[in-house]
Order: C-alpha cells, then sequence, then structure tokens
C-alpha cells in the first residue's frame, strides 16, 4: 500500500466517523425531550440522568465532529459503513438511560434500546406500570425515531442544496429506494411529513377515544412506527376499548404502508392508492388471515364470533405490520392460529415502510416470477414473456437481488434459531423469537426473561441485521468491504 492510499484510508474513516458524530449529535438533542418531560412530571432524578447525558452527548459529538473532515462527497460503501455501525452506536446511547434511571442491566438496557430504535418492540421490563413517565416516553420516541431510521433523522437537517447523490447513497444505506420526488432532500422531507402528519392525526384520535394527552402522544409515537411500545404491562389489552383497538389496527395498517403509496392518496385519491399493488396485497393477506384465525379461535376456544372478529383482526394487523401489540395472549391460542401468526412475522409490512421483516412487495414480485416460470413451461422455447409490477419491467438483476435477499435471510432465521435452540430453548419458540427479532414484530412464544445474556445479544443483534435488511450489516461485518469502500476514492 503507497502512502497515497494509506492517506485515501485514514480520511475514508475520518469521513465516517465525521458522519457519525453528526447523527450521535442529533441524539443527543433528542434525549433533552424526556427531560422536559421529567420535569414536567416532577421525575427530577430522571430528568438530570437525561439532561447530563443528552448535553454531554451533543457536546462532544459536536466538538469532535466540527474537527473532523467534512465531506463533499459519500460512496456507496461508506454510507453502508455509516449506517451499520450508527445503529450500534446510538443503541448504545440510548439504552444509558435504562442504566441509571430503572436499574437494568448494560445487556438488558442496550436490548431495550435497540428494540426500541429498530422498532421491534421486544422488553425486558417485566412490569411497565410505576416507572417514571420521562423514561417511558424516551422508550416510545426511540421507536418513533426509529420508524423512518436514524439515517432519515440525519438527512432531514440537510440542505437543499447538499450533493443529492451522496443524500441518495446514505437514503439506499438505510434499505430505501424509492423516490417520491426527484431529488433526494425532497423525498425525504415528503416522508418525515407523512409520517408527523399521521402521528398528529393518530394522537388527537386516541385522546377522543379516552385516553390521557401522555398516552395518547406515546402510543401514537409507537404506532405509526410499527413499534409496539406500550405504557401498559398487558399492553393495548390494559385498556379494555375496542374502538382504541381499531383505531390503533387502522394506524398501524397506515405505518406498515409504503410511504409512496401515501404520496398517492394525497396526490390522486383513495381508488388510486387502493389500487397499488402493496395495498392490494396486503389487505387480501390480512383478510385471509383474519378469517382463519376467526374459525380456529371459535372452533377451537369456543369464542363467540366478535370477540374472535375483534381478537384476530387486531393481532393479525398488529404482527403483520410488525407493531407487535397485543390484546390477547397469543401464547394460549390454538396451534393454527399460532402459526398464521408466525407466517405473518416473516411476512411485515410495505416497501419503504416503517413496517420490517421480508415486505409484502418482496413476496409479490416472488409470487409473479414463479408464476412466469409455470406459464414459460408451456410456451414455445425461447418465448420471453416479462414480469411486469405495475408500469415497471422487472431485469434480471432485480430477480437476482431478490433471491440474494431471502436466502440472506433465512440463513439469518436458521443461524439463529439453531443457536437458541443450542441454549436450551424448544425449536418452535426459539424459531419465533428469531423471526419476531429479525422481523422487527416483538411478540414471540419464548420467554424473554428466561434468556441468558448471549442469547440477549443474539436477539439484538438479528434485530439490527433485520432493521437494515441485512445489506449494510454485513458490510459492516465484512472487512473486504471497508477496503471496497475506500478505494472508491482512489478512481
Amino acid at each position: 500500500m503507497s502512502v497515497y492510499e494509506g492517506a485515501v484510508y485514514v480520511r475514508g474513516w475520518l469521513i465516517i466517523l465525521s458522519a457519525i458524530l453528526r447523527i450521535t449529535a442529533i441524539v443527543g438533542l433528542t434525549l433533552l425531550l424526556p427531560a422536559i418531560v421529567g420535569f414536567f412530571y416532577r421525575e427530577f432524578y430522571e430528568m438530570e440522568v437525561f439532561l447530563i447525558l443528552g448535553v454531554t452527548v451533543f457536546t462532544i459529538s459536536y466538538i469532535l465532529g466540527a474537527l473532523l473532515p467534512q465531506p463533499r462527497s459519500i460512496t456507496l460503501g461508506e454510507a453502508l459503513l455509516i449506517s451499520g455501525t450508527s445503529w450500534i452506536i446510538v443503541a448504545v446511547i440510548g439504552g444509558i438511560p435504562y442504566v441509571y434511571t430503572i436499574g437494568m442491566s448494560w445487556v438488558d438496557a442496550f436490548f431495550e434500546s435497540m428494540s426500541g430504535f429498530t422498532t421491534t418492540g421486544m422488553t425486558l421490563i417485566k412490569v411497565i406500570e410505576g416507572k417514571a413517565k420521562s423514561v417511558l416516553f424516551w422508550r416510545a420516541l426511540t421507536q418513533w425515531l426509529g420508524g423512518t431510521g436514524i439515517i432519515m433523522l440525519f438527512l432531514v437537517f440537510a440542505t437543499a442544496t447538499a450533493r443529492d447523490v451522496s443524500l441518495w447513497r446514505l437514503y439506499l444505506a438505510e434499505a430505501r429506494d424509492v423516490r417520491i420526488r426527484a431529488s433526494t432532500w425532497g423525498t425525504v422531507k415528503d416522508i418525515w411529513l407523512i409520517y408527523f402528519g399521521y402521528t398528529i392525526v393518530c394522537m388527537f384520535t386516541l385522546r377522543l377515544l379516552g385516553l390521557s394527552w401522555y398516552e395518547a402522544i406515546t402510543h401514537s409515537f409507537t404506532c405509526l412506527a410499527t413499534g409496539g411500545f406500550s405504557t401498559r404491562t398487558e399492553s393495548i389489552a390494559a385498556f379494555h376499548n375496542p374502538a382504541v383497538e381499531m383505531a390503533l389496527a387502522f394506524f398501524a395498517f397506515i405505518g406498515g404502508t409504503n410511504f409512496l403509496a401515501h404520496y398517492v392518496l394525497f396526490k390522486y385519491g383513495l381508488r388510486r392508492f387502493l389500487g397499488y399493488y402493496e395495498v392490494k396485497a396486503a389487505i387480501f393477506i390480512i383478510l385471509c388471515s383474519t378469517g382463519l384465525i376467526v374459525y380456529d379461535l371459535v372452533s377451537h376456544l369456543g369464542i363467540d364470533v366478535f370477540n374472535a372478529l375483534r381478537y384476530a383482526i387486531f393481532q393479525t394487523i398488529s404482527i403483520m405490520t410488525t407493531t407487535g401489540y397485543t390484546t390477547a395472549d397469543i401464547n394460549s391460542w390454538p396451534p393454527l392460529s399460532k402459526l398464521i401468526l408466525l407466517a405473518l412475522m416473516f411476512v411485515g409490512g410495505n416497501l419503504c415502510s416503517t413496517g420490517g421483516a421480508i415486505k409484502v412487495g418482496r413476496i409479490v414480485v416472488t409470487f409473479k416470477v414463479m408464476v412466469n416460470q409455470l406459464q414459460t413451461l408451456f410456451l414455445p422455447s425461447g418465448t420471453v414473456k416479462p414480469i411486469r409490477l405495475g408500469t415497471h419491467i422487472l431485469g434480471l438483476s432485480d430477480i437476482l437481488k431478490l433471491f440474494t435477499f431471502f436466502t440472506v435471510y433465512f440463513f439469518g432465521i436458521i443461524i439463529g434459531t439453531l443457536i437458541l435452540t443450542f441454549y436450551g430453548h424448544e425449536p418452535f419458540k426459539s424459531l419465533s423469537a428469531i423471526a419476531s427479532a429479525q422481523g422487527n414484530v416483538g411478540p414471540c412464544y419464548l420467554d424473554l426473561f428466561e434468556l441468558n445474556d448471549v442469547c440477549k445479544i443474539l436477539l439484538s443483534l438479528h434485530m439490527w441485521l433485520g432493521r437494515l435488511e441485512l445489506i449494510p450489516a454485513i458490510a459492516l461485518l465484512t472487512p473486504a468491504a471497508w477496503i471496497h469502500a475506500f478505494k472508491r476514492r482512489l478512481r
């Protein structure tokens, strides 16, 4: 390696560090919000923790970031490394308040924080009632911030005059590739406006349905983010309010829907929205799953049709959108219902939504590829039948990317399940826990309080993998990717 190459590598890492410090500086500012909540509710110790931590993180990040070189451009490889590293560092910072306010261990606090920022919703807090409101507010806020992604939070502070190609690479690095506007900054701005607007509407809806302002705000945060953290140990079941359940199910569906579909709704109307391919497919899956679960609950548990429908539609939407709220003990449901919910953990929300897992769009494309290949068996040799997705014709590279994703996704599921099983947990329960963590869902059939620290870190890793949709995480774990990313600057 020449001196020049070495200098390029060093500069590459300094650029990555500079971007990460800017992201942590923004996170430091968000830590001041629960400090304000603590002051309002006279939780002065918790207020002090959030205030000191927020000011410290912001000050150190801002000063160090100002001393480092500011990049004029960022390569895609660098963007992937920034994304993968930032999520881990932010989760570590976000877990510190749990250690000093409610006495969680560092591993448990990291788990809780990663679960929040990745909008997974798994929790290691046994009894939520009685915990400081400022802490629970921070817990909900981490999910709202993570709903669109911490890189998206960073991008919203970028200016419209910033180099669009670098912004687009950072946007791609957080597992998004949908443009709403011609410019990346315009796309980010519109996504945040849609996200913020729905959050406000959800907040006022929940307030009108009887929730306090505090619970309306925190649940609007975790609902639109499809995160699932609640201020109650029994989750949404604690409210005993069917109207609240249906409102949250509706907004969870909204959160799990492609932001481009929302843009179509506001620009072209409800008919075009319902005709969007992912929306149609999601509604179809929800209706089929709900019908099967209702039949199963009525047949095997003797629940009346109204309550069976109430439980089934809520849990179907909650699990499929990866929100993870619960209104019933799904561990006590019949095997068929449990299997359907497990399958929905793999399905997930739409592409470019706050939902996780495989995503409806990828499943639709997989189905189209399968039908296409079956049809070509009966066509003359050499016939080419294009695969259409709306007005877009899928190319071979699109299909290869799709099946690469599926291969890596299920490879991760298999490895994680084997590790949990090795530690003595039942295979089905282990599978549900890994699928839930990697899909950023939340509920599972495994008791999380039985896990040792190794298994907690494993699930945290799968949350991280799932939220980044694997590629940035793999880039971070592959040293060869670092070298390739920096070599791009030599060309």
